[in-house]
């Protein structure tokens, strides 16, 4: 996660040291200080490159002090140049990230300081007030495009953790519909169980103790047996139809 957060700086600062780099190898390869330019470079280049896995404020507190440290000779060699002091341009923004705002504020006016007084100890006081200007707008720009990137990186990070609570308040949704559509179905079915056993098998008890009736007064009054074969008929028919109310009832909906 921390590396996806410093992205967007570590692209504008190898953007930064790679034209510092061509300018550095083009200008000193001639000179003495040829080895000691390139050796600096390097080393900062590999310490810009290890930033991003510093895990604690200790070793933050002892990289940037170095890096600075580092670019302050960089920026002095001899015949001097005035392009090494754009190797603060990076430093300022990983300030940015790495620390709280009032403490990022301090390094960066330490490193204005810096920046302008190698230039005026360099160029004088005219044209090291010129680059200072300059390396302030371009440090602006940079600064104002770094905060961009991380803003948009944020949104987005912000949009997708908004669409996976998203999904999963759905996946919960389609859980809750599927219970409540088993408790409903419970719901019917012990309805229907109560309706069975409150009028069809009440209705079919009755038959039985009719049926009965009717058996008894064969032997003790037949003339009475018609008239318990009518209700026994009447009955069944009662039944008959409260089963096929509840099967109709037990059928899924038809689909128009």
């Amino acid at each position: 996660m921390k590396r996806a957060e410093y992205q967007g700086s570590t692209l504008i600062g190898y953007l930064v040291i790679g034209v510092v780099a061509a300018r550095t190898l083009v200008f000193y390869w001639e000179t003495p200080n040829r080895v000691i330019a390139i050796t600096l470079l390097g080393i900062f280049t590999l310490s810009y490159s290890l930033e991003s896995w510093l895990s604690n404020r200790s070793q933050m507190r002892l990289y940037f002090p170095l890096q600075t440290l580092l670019v302050i000779v960089l920026s002095n060699l001899r015949p001097f140049q005035d392009f090494q002091s754009l190797l603060y341009v990076p430093l300022g923004i990983q300030a940015l990230r790495a620390f709280s705002r009032r403490a990022a504020l301090t390094w960066l006016a330490v490193y204005a300081a810096l920046v302008a007084i190698t230039e005026i100890l360099g160029l004088g006081l005219a044209d090291g007030l010129a680059f200072l200007l300059l390396y302030l707008a371009v440090s602006a720009f940079l600064v104002s495009y770094d905060l961009l990137y991380a803003r948009t990186q944020a949104d987005e990070a912000e949009s997708q953790r908004l669409l996976a609570d998203l999904q999963s308040a759905h996946a919960k949704l389609q859980d809750y519909a599927a219970q409540a559509e088993e408790l409903a179905a419970a719901r019917e079915r012990n309805r229907l169980a109560r309706e069975l056993h409150d009028s069809v098998s009440q209705t079919i008890f009755s038959i039985t103790l009719t049926s009965q009736s009717a058996r008894l007064l064969l032997e003790r009054d037949p003339a009475r047996v018609p008239e318990q074969i009518d209700r026994l008929q009447t009955m069944t028919e009662e039944a008959l139809s409260q089963l096929r109310s509840l099967i109709a009832q037990l059928r899924p909906p038809q689909n128009p």
